[in-house]
């Protein structure tokens, strides 16, 4: 691969991480404030934003413990894309990792489902009238929305800092 599409390629990586934290922040956010009008939320959906991202990255590196005699050339793949990454101080301003990444691409998806999960259980129970009854729904849509348009709100704030040379 070319140095420009690896580039653009690593670009693209960590503006889609920073979309996903971005849009996670939101959603707990979201869920916070629909406590007021419902008074009640799920708190699996808190619970799997928090503890499965942290329990992912735990789970990955017990996988991939430095063993030597015993190294697969999957694991040595992986360490050696994390150590030849080419854009690396960008990456350390943003803490981004291969293993950050897809847990919180495992979680965006994960969340995505608790929502539908949420809104489903709300519309079997008829415990809400309905503008309430279709909150999840509306937070699944913003949270959706949110994470594309914050991947591409970082993806020119990134370009912008390399032509500033603002690293």
């Amino acid at each position: 691969m070319s140095q420009a599409k690896e580039i653009n390629h690593e670009l693209n990586i960590i503006s889609r991480y920073m979309g996903l934290i971005i849009s996670k922040y939101l959603i707990f956010a979201l869920l916070i404030i629909t406590l007021y009008p419902m008074n009640i939320i799920p708190g699996y959906i808190l619970l799997a934003g928090i503890i499965f991202p942290a329990a992912l990255r735990f789970a990955v590196n017990l996988e991939t413990s430095p063993d030597k005699n015993t190294a697969s050339p999957k694991k040595a793949d992986v360490s050696d894309r994390e150590c030849s990454f080419t854009l690396s101080q960008t990456a350390k301003k943003y803490n981004f990792s291969y293993k950050k990444y897809k847990a919180e691409n495992y979680n965006f998806i994960l969340i995505s489902l608790l929502l539908v999960v949420w809104q489903n259980v709300l519309i079997q129970k008829n415990v809400f009238s309905y503008p309430v009854n279709i909150i999840p729904s509306f937070m699944l849509i913003i949270y959706i929305i949110s994470r594309f348009l914050a991947k591409i709100i970082f993806h020119f704030k990134i370009h912008h800092d390399f032509i500033n040379l603002n690293i």
